[in-house]
């Protein structure tokens, strides 16, 4: 268990989260008595096991360490009460007699979707990812889609997607699309993001084509471990057709996974794969 010096903690939950970590803050929200700290202190427990900060030490803090690991495993908050008193009566434990109330709540880190494509899929992929509070990047060469208007407040990347991910450090927090224009560049953008820790990996297509190009990444040495993070063909089954109700099923397939509920490994897929034209 490491300990480190203890900066400011809302500064670097922030950069935690935009590293894609999720973070663990235990705050003193009430005290009674006589307690070894006071409403406010606080301690992090970071995604590498490192503590920073202190809500009293001893056995107390321990309990509260170890609820920390647990959220950070499985998300949530509790409110917990350390009792001072018990250690009285044995004779052993911290000799305060007070009351404590600490809330630990997990933090999660802030969720990114990159989007390779920037057509009509996309166009309502991201209002909805907005309205999820997802940051979007978009990617695609064709500066007459990828503009501010029909994506505001994205991220936009002008590149060819033969290397559309090298430079945007991706993490498990972020999730990846592949909605291009043509089948060519969907198995472009989909060798890179296997490459990548991407927490969702999602790829539009038929029944019939995915198959077959997942086949051919099997031919090419990329393991089943790889090929079963694909979601292809991409989003829950709600029988969506029309591009606004497959990137309702793709956003509702992100929340899930990033979730842990409904959505996890290969996808039900959108009956309306989208034509390259849809896209």
């Amino acid at each position: 268990m490491a300990l480190d010096p203890y900066p400011d903690p809302f500064q670097e939950v922030v950069a935690r989260r935009r590293c894609g970590e999720r973070v663990v803050m235990a705050t003193v929200v009430a005290v009674a008595g006589s307690a070894p700290r006071s409403v406010g202190a606080r301690l992090l427990l970071l995604a590498d096991g490192t503590i920073r900060g202190t809500v009293g030490g001893g056995e107390r803090e321990a309990e509260i360490v170890e609820i920390a690991r647990e959220l950070q495993r499985r998300g949530g908050a509790r409110l917990v009460t350390l009792d001072f008193a018990e250690g009285l009566a044995g004779g052993d434990g911290p000799l305060c007699g007070g009351r404590m109330e600490v809330f630990v709540e997990a933090i999660d880190p802030v969720r990114r979707v990159i989007v390779a494509g920037a057509g009509h899929v996309a166009y309502f992929l991201h209002r909805f990812l907005r309205l999820l509070d997802f940051r979007t990047v978009v990617i695609d060469p064709r500066a007459e889609l990828a503009t501010p208007e029909r994506f505001p407040e994205a991220q936009l990347l002008l590149r060819p997607f033969e290397e559309p991910l090298g430079d945007l450090a991706i993490t498990p927090a972020d999730g990846i699309v592949i909605v291009t224009p043509e089948h060519r560049h969907d198995e472009a953008v989909l060798r890179q993001a296997l490459a990548t820790e991407a927490g969702y990996v999602g790829m539009i297509g038929s029944r019939r084509k995915v198959p077959v190009l997942l086949e051919r990444l099997r031919r090419d040495g990329v393991s089943e471990e790889q090929l079963a993070r694909v979601h292809a063909p991409i989003g829950l089954d709600i029988g969506a057709e029309t591009p606004a109700e497959i990137a309702l099923a793709i956003a509702a397939e992100i929340v899930g996974v990033f979730k842990g509920g409904v959505g996890q490994g290969r996808g039900g897929g959108a009956r309306g794969a989208g034509t390259p034209a849809e896209r």
